[in-house]
């Protein structure tokens, strides 16, 4: 019933836990839980919620013989807007990003807990889009206002949609998957870091593009119904 999402920065996101990467070098993670309201089908079996949210940071864990409490970052209740979750998560990584940071954002939890909603959710107009097709709107709206304030700034955006799927990183900008198929190398090099061998990366200069690309990328995904999200 729970979504976690977790941001990232080399910088100095404000009001989250600093983390030693080596060297005296402190990477700030900022962890995010989400509670989603019960689906309808769990309505109808007559289902609870287990999870109770105690404030902007705490929420408890009720259990039949103990209770237990833990404390994040952000804690958002059910009624909690896809706007808010942005506000406090991805914004700050914008931010950030426009400081020169490297900056990093990601959701996890069970199938049917809504890390789709969450992140994605680029189908939908308006308020109830999530993370991803927020962050890139407010991205190229910031990056027009400075090119408008200098003719010398310039920007380079590009985008990159792999897939991890039974162990095996697949591509999923090209659209020509196979069974069989090796998928993608993780690789490492010398003043590069770590990176995916021939993974497809395309210049991006509009929000538009960036979601049509995003679509792309879905309908090539491999997806098996379950239970969980029926």
């Amino acid at each position: 019933q729970v979504v976690v999402v977790v941001g990232s920065s080399h910088g100095p996101l404000l009001g989250c836990s600093a983390m030693e990467r080596g060297k005296g070098v402190q990477d700030k993670v900022c962890v995010a839980v989400r509670v989603r309201p019960l689906n309808q089908k769990e309505e109808r079996e007559g289902a609870t919620s287990v999870v109770q949210t105690d404030g902007p940071q705490q929420l408890t864990l009720l259990r039949e013989k103990e209770s237990i409490k833990y404390v994040f970052d952000h804690v958002f209740p059910p009624d909690t807007s896809q706007a808010q979750v942005f506000q406090d998560v991805g914004r700050p990584l914008l931010d950030q990003a426009f400081e020169g940071y490297n900056c990093t954002v990601f959701a996890y939890g069970q199938t049917g807990s809504g890390k789709t909603h969450t992140m994605m959710n680029h189908s939908t107009a308006g308020d109830q889009q999530g993370i991803v097709p927020r962050f890139s709107a407010e991205l190229f709206s910031r990056i027009a206002q400075a090119q408008a304030g200098s003719q010398h700034r310039k920007f380079l955006v590009c985008c990159s949609f792999l897939e991890i799927y039974n162990e095996i990183l697949f591509d999923l900008l090209i659209p020509s998957r196979t069974k069989g198929s090796v998928g993608l190398e993780i690789r490492e090099q010398k003043g590069l870091g770590i990176y995916v061998k021939d993974l497809t990366e395309i210049v991006v200069d509009s929000p538009e593009k960036l979601l049509g690309l995003i679509h792309q990328g879905f309908e090539s995904r491999a997806t098996a119904a379950t239970k969980m999200n029926q």
